[in-house]
């Protein structure tokens, strides 16, 4: 066996080779000693001078993982190896050794309310997944009949790229892309423009309450979807989505959307797709024949609402991750450059 290593507790392990994954670390923390291989550099702290987590918060901050970047090579076998002769001449700000337990203690600290955090995140979507599939039960129960997604919402497909139009007759426009519509909410970080005839854009326009359906792509992402909230006007929609208007005599936007992205709602789009090109696609004619239980509206709202609450609450749960991550990556600079002591 070559360029392997037999990692002790309290070593720092370090990826290092492959591009995306190199500078990659972790205290090893079992109490029985295992062997890494060559992918793997074991870095084994003298204890009489510095911590582990001293070092480890060192990779792991912002400089840590430019200067990893900067010394890497392409090796023999055509990855990307992180120069363990220069990690070794590699020359590091050491604080007196209490400095580093006390740093590393509130860095702890910060890793144990993120992780926190983490736990509390996917319990809440287990939550939502139990409250979705409960709400499903209970719409069932009570709905009368099912109906046909045709005759309860408008359904139409958008502009078909590639062939856009000049002049003043045409204005340009941002538009919804396959890749903006995710599961349950739309990624609008990064918007397209394109180019349409003025009288086509009522005809292509979304508005709020529209309910967004991918035409295909991957199984997992088959007809995923989510409502449009209207926070962008004018904004048209790609030909590779279903807008479905919802008539909402009988139905709310939100219900469906529940019901579409439900185990039920994927079992229908799993049953109707055709495969090319190892994609799959759905067509309107399938979706407008989709059956859905129709329960009565009060019904819906009490079940969207209990929905949107659990989904409130994740959203601020994730968004206070995004902040202590934030706020931990500042917290590590400043304490590793001495600007903040502990």
């Amino acid at each position: 066996m070559k360029n392997v290593l037999r990692a002790e507790r309290g070593d720092v392990l370090l990826n290092s080779t492959g591009t995306g994954t190199i500078g990659r670390s972790c205290i090893f923390n079992e109490d029985r000693d295992y062997i890494v291989d060559g992918h793997v550099t074991v870095l084994r702290a003298d204890r009489s001078k510095v911590d582990p987590r001293w070092i480890e918060a060192m990779l792991r901050s912002r400089w840590g993982q430019q200067y990893l970047e900067s010394h890497c090579f392409t090796g023999s076998t055509n990855q990307v190896e992180l120069s363990r002769s220069d990690l070794l001449e590699t020359r590091v700000p050491v604080p007196d050794l209490d400095e580093q337990r006390r740093i590393a203690e509130i860095l702890d600290a910060v890793d144990q309310q993120l992780s926190d955090r983490i736990k509390e995140l996917a319990k809440l979507a287990l939550l939502r997944e139990a409250l979705v599939k409960d709400s499903i039960a209970t719409a069932i129960v009570a709905s009368a009949r099912y109906r046909g997604l045709g005759e309860l919402a408008q359904i139409a497909s958008g502009v078909t790229l590639g062939s856009e139009p000049a002049g003043a007759s045409s204005v340009e426009l941002p538009y919804l892309r396959v890749a903006n519509v995710q599961d349950g909410y739309f990624d609008t970080g990064e918007m397209k423009l394109v180019r349409v005839l003025r009288s086509q854009v009522e005809r292509y326009s979304l508005r709020a309450g529209d309910l967004l359906l991918t035409e295909g792509g991957d199984w997992d992402k088959l007809g995923r979807g989510a409502v449009w909230d209207g926070h962008l006007q004018p904004c048209l929609y790609q030909n590779h989505l279903f807008r479905v208007r919802c008539d909402l005599r009988w139905i709310l936007p939100e219900y469906l959307a529940l019901y579409t992205s439900s185990a039920q709602g994927r079992a229908y789009f799993a049953r109707i797709a055709k495969q090319t090109s190892n994609l799959a696609t759905i067509n309107s004619t399938e979706l407008k024949a989709m059956q859905v239980p129709v329960p009565p509206l009060n019904v819906q709202h009490k079940l969207v609402d209990s929905i949107q609450s659990c989904a409130e609450h994740i959203e601020r749960s994730k968004k206070m991750l995004t902040a202590m991550r934030s706020l931990k990556q500042g917290l590590v600079e400043d304490l590793l450059t001495g600007r903040v002591r502990a």
